[in-house]
């Protein structure tokens, strides 16, 4: 196995052991880790967008540990959009990116449903950039990003459905 291809599944364990956590700040730290080892493999592939899309979910993460501020969101996402403008060659270069924005938009404005549907919209563009550039650590990390997050979509739905309903008149 090339170093390239350790980061990346270095990458996909700091982001699974992430997500365990119970805390809302040992998660975004978890992240945090997860995204320098994700922008090294990637770095180590050659892919400089996937690189900055790393640099601009770093900001986006360590950001959103002190604010929810839509000027900062509203700065990153115009930064991703420069950045892919600048930077792609090609349609599976601008994923990153756009994945960025979507994750941007979903982690500063969403809550709940809306706020999931977001993560899993920006994973399915980052496991379709990882299917092109063949990085497997990415593969495994963002289908099981992709697993989790339906999962979780899918027990608070049968939760929902458990709750009695309000009767409108006795």
């Amino acid at each position: 196995m090339d170093l390239a291809q350790m980061a990346g599944w270095l990458a996909a364990a700091a982001a699974i052991i992430a997500m365990l956590q119970k805390s809302d700040l040992r998660l975004k730290q978890g992240l945090i880790i997860h995204t320098v080892l994700y922008g090294v493999h990637f770095a180590l592939l050659g892919l400089p967008t996937a690189v900055v899309s790393c640099v601009i979910a770093l900001a986006r993460i360590t950001l959103s540990i002190y604010t929810r501020s839509l000027l900062c969101a509203a700065a990153l996402i115009i930064i991703s959009i420069a950045m892919a403008l600048a930077l792609s060659r090609s349609t599976v270069e601008i994923l990153p990116l756009a994945a960025s924005v979507v994750l941007t938009l979903s982690l500063f404005r969403f809550d709940g449903i809306k706020l999931r549907l977001g993560l899993l919209a920006g994973s399915v563009l980052w496991l379709i950039h990882n299917i092109c550039v063949q990085s497997w650590g990415g593969i495994c990390l963002e289908t099981c990003f992709c697993l989790s997050t339906l999962w979780g979509m899918w027990t608070a739905a049968r939760e929902q459905n458990k709750e009695p309903k309000k009767k409108v008149c006795p």
